[in-house]
């Protein structure tokens, strides 16, 4: 019974997180200035985190005497801001499967970073992973290496390095300190870090429609606070071999979104590609 209730809540975070992808490709394509699409994102999301988690923990002053979580801060800042410039110029499927292989990534800066050994599933499974990520880029075709789509593939495999190297540099900051601070304080750090990136944007305006204010507010309150709050919830009652599952379904509803919302060119190579990376994952996460 304990398990079921933290699976609900963590499928509902796979869920939720499978909509940002999407959701920032249809805000860009609405002319939402990129930088400034970011960071009204993780303000809105601090607010939140600010005002109405504070009290369930999220927040703790202490841990910002960390060297480690403002490094933190600043390569998830960095991350984002490539990720919404790379989105710009990619389709939504590519960005969303290229962000996964961040989990193909992990174990190979653990490798160097903490010498944590390398399995063969999880060596399996980063191989099965990136050659299905060079199906999904390619689609079977020669690359164009002028092209705005592969410069924008670049960018957001710049993004999944970033996430990686979250992942791994908060590790140790998460058994000290507990997830739920060190996500707050990384909402934080990230919104202050996007600030100097604002100029960056040609065309910087908060002129904007209410379906474009609607977007961001879904996409910081919704798909980012929300997201996490049940991630974290789910945590409580399911071991993070079990909290795995939530990647293949991220990916599923990203990609699922964005080939119906945009119509994104999906062919043989990028479907074998697509299965190749969720299978990749699978065995990357599931690995002991």
């Amino acid at each position: 019974m304990v398990l079921r209730h933290g699976l609900v809540p963590t499928i509902l975070a796979g869920v939720l997180f499978g909509t940002t992808v999407p959701l920032i490709k249809f805000g860009l394509n609405s002319n939402i200035p990129p930088e400034l699409f970011v960071e009204l994102r993780f303000a809105i999301a601090s607010a939140v985190v600010l005002v109405l988690l504070r009290g369930r923990g999220w927040i703790r002053w202490d841990i910002f005497r960390s060297r480690q979580i403002w490094i933190v801060g600043f390569v998830n800042a960095t991350g984002y801001a490539t990720q919404f410039q790379g989105q710009a110029l990619t389709s939504s499927s590519n960005a969303a499967l290229i962000i996964s292989t961040a989990a193909l990534m992990i174990p190979i800066l653990s490798l160097f970073y903490v010498r944590e050994k390398l399995g063969r599933t999880k060596i399996i499974g980063v191989a099965t992973g990136f050659i299905g990520t060079t199906l999904v880029v390619t689609r079977g075709q020669a690359l164009s290496l002028g092209s705005s789509e592969f410069e924008g593939d670049l960018l957001i495999v710049f993004t999944a390095i970033t996430i990686a190297l979250v992942f791994v540099l908060s590790k140790s900051i998460v058994g000290k300190s507990g997830g739920r601070p060190v996500t707050g304080g990384i909402l934080l750090l990230t919104s202050l870090m996007l600030l100097p990136a604002l100029p960056l944007d040609q065309n910087l305006t908060l002129d904007l429609g209410l379906t474009e204010w609607l977007c961001i507010v879904y996409l910081a309150v919704i798909a980012t606070v929300g997201a996490y709050y049940f991630f974290m919830k789910g945590l409580e009652s399911v071991s993070p071999t079990v909290s795995s599952i939530i990647l293949p379904i991220e990916v599923i509803v990203a990609v699922t979104l964005s080939v119906i919302l945009f119509s994104d060119p999906f062919n043989f190579y990028s479907a074998t590609g697509a299965v190749l990376i969720i299978a990749g994952v699978g065995l990357v996460s599931t690995a002991a």
